[in-house]
């Protein structure tokens, strides 16, 4: 697995690989992939898609979704800031297209992969057009704070049965309520987003026990085993993974 990073995009290519992620979602991005060889099984709004060579899917965020696989993968993601859909179209295109021409140029990129970048390229320029509808929520408004925090500072040790307390619900109907905004339990929400910052430092040169210890993890071993998990790879792994990536 190789991580390609921008400001605001972010390519992974996956070569070879066998896919095991379970159940999670992308809070502040948007995320259109791509299969480069095998097949895999993604699971996305209840429905189980058998996706291989050539196939594209996107997860919006907040979408619950699993993606696995029984043999090995290639696959190329990208990752778009949701942030970035603010922009005008004329920038957000210019970024985009800028961003996958990069790629396309680093070293060791495949003809099959830059086909597929091209292929999301496409996809992410048709997505821009629908993101306001796409990205509108039916989202709780009493839980809209809870789950910014909870994606803020993941860090929070907030008492799931306070929060529930808070908004007037039992602890019963507030996970639920929780899951139908974010797509995961506030528990699961929580520990992903602590892994996502935790990876977010790493990559920002932060030494591993150190950003473990300050996104909420005070067990080293159960921080490898969730970030394993959730990222696809133990940290010392990511950190070897890093390449740099200059937009074009």
């Amino acid at each position: 697995m190789v991580f390609y990073k921008g400001g605001q995009m972010e390519f992974v290519i996956v070569r070879g690989g066998k896919l095991a992620f379970d159940e999670h979602c992308h809070a502040s991005d948007i995320v259109i992939s791509g299969i480069t060889g095998g097949c895999a099984l993604l699971t996305l709004g209840g429905a189980v898609r058998e996706l291989c060579e050539g196939d594209i899917f996107s997860v919006l965020p907040y979408e619950n979704h699993s993606l696995r696989s029984q043999s090995p993968v290639g696959m190329l993601t990208m990752c778009i800031k949701k942030d970035l859909f603010s922009q005008e179209k004329a920038v957000y295109t210019q970024f985009v297209v800028g961003a996958v021409n990069g790629l396309c140029g680093c070293e060791g990129i495949s003809e099959t992969e830059k086909s597929i970048a091209q292929k999301l390229c496409e996809a992410a320029l048709t997505i821009y057009d629908a993101a306001d509808e796409l990205m509108q929520s039916d989202a709780d408004e009493l839980l809209a704070g809870d789950v910014q925090m909870l994606q803020d500072t993941p860090e929070n040790d907030a008492d799931i049965q306070t929060l529930a307390e808070n908004s007037f619900v039992s602890k019963y109907h507030y996970i639920r309520r929780f899951r139908a905004v974010s797509g995961l339990t506030p528990n699961r929400f929580r520990l992903q987003n602590r892994v996502r910052k935790a990876q977010q430092l790493i990559a920002g040169g932060e030494k591993i026990t150190d950003a473990a210890v300050e996104s909420g993890f005070y067990d080293q071993s159960h921080f490898d085993r969730y970030f394993k998990k959730i990222v696809g790879i133990p940290p010392k792994e990511y950190i070897r993974s890093l390449r740099n990536f200059v937009q074009e």
